[in-house]
């Protein structure tokens, strides 16, 4: 006795499965590099806004201006590698717009405070806000992470999984309020004691400690790539597998 001839529903539905599979593939493909382009692209804006503020400060030797500068540097620094972290390790389709929104709004407030770099009450007025734009952010990007998460299946992608989660909910319990905080404290000091903090030069103080936060918080950040390396390498090769 023969065997039976499958039907063509019996060979179209692996068929479906494997082509949706490959265009899932593409398509995330697709949006990491959006998001690279974008990232680089209004970072290098950003980069730029904070060049021309810096022209006066550091040609005319104001050097009680230079650690505003070195702050602002590293914010850009900050901005541009964590995002780019979180783009490799959880960014895919579909294309979130909300999340690409709350970028173009955020960088827009680090902009603005980069022009603020020879005016300590404006810096940390506008870094108060920026700050808590980024703590926005990090929530956003948790409710993207739990979205994605039964996409995260095998041992090493739900071991990035964690690692991910762990991150940002310490940057919205701990880092990004601190942040905030600390930068209001500082508006509110410089705001209401000018003789102390500004004709006194004790503002120095305030953007030397906003200043070892920064380096701490860029550090964790390389941190972040070197453990989640192996991790990315890993999911990518199982989407590729699957594909």
């Amino acid at each position: 006795m023969s065997d039976p001839v499958p039907s063509s529903d019996d060979i179209g539905a692996p068929a479906l499965r494997q082509a949706k599979s490959d265009a899932k593939t593409a398509l995330d493909a697709t949006v990491v590099n959006i998001e690279l382009t974008l990232i680089s692209i209004i970072q290098g804006l950003a980069l730029g806004v904070l060049a021309s503020a810096s022209v006066d400060p550091i040609v005319q030797l104001q050097w009680q201006v230079w650690p505003y500068i070195a702050v602002g540097l590293l914010v850009v620094l900050i901005f541009w590698s964590r995002s780019l972290l979180h783009t490799l390790s959880f960014i895919g389709w579909p294309l979130e717009f909300g999340h690409t929104f709350v970028y173009f709004g955020t960088t827009l407030l680090e902009a603005v405070a980069l022009t603020q770099v020879a005016n300590p009450q404006h810096w940390f007025a506008l870094n108060t806000l920026y700050a808590l734009a980024v703590w926005g952010l990090y929530a956003y990007d948790l409710r993207i992470v739990r979205h994605h998460a039964e996409d995260f299946s095998t041992p090493a992608e739900r071991l990035l999984l964690d690692d991910i989660v762990k991150d940002q909910r310490l940057n919205i319990a701990f880092m990004m309020p601190a942040a905030a905080a600390f930068q209001g404290l500082a508006w509110w000091l410089v705001q209401r004691y000018p003789a102390t903090f500004l004709a006194g030069g004790w503002h120095l103080l305030l953007i030397g400690m906003t200043l070892l936060f920064s380096l701490n918080y860029l550090h964790g950040g390389t941190r972040l790539l070197q453990r989640r390396q192996a991790w990315i390498v890993a999911r990518n090769a199982q989407e590729r597998l699957e594909s």
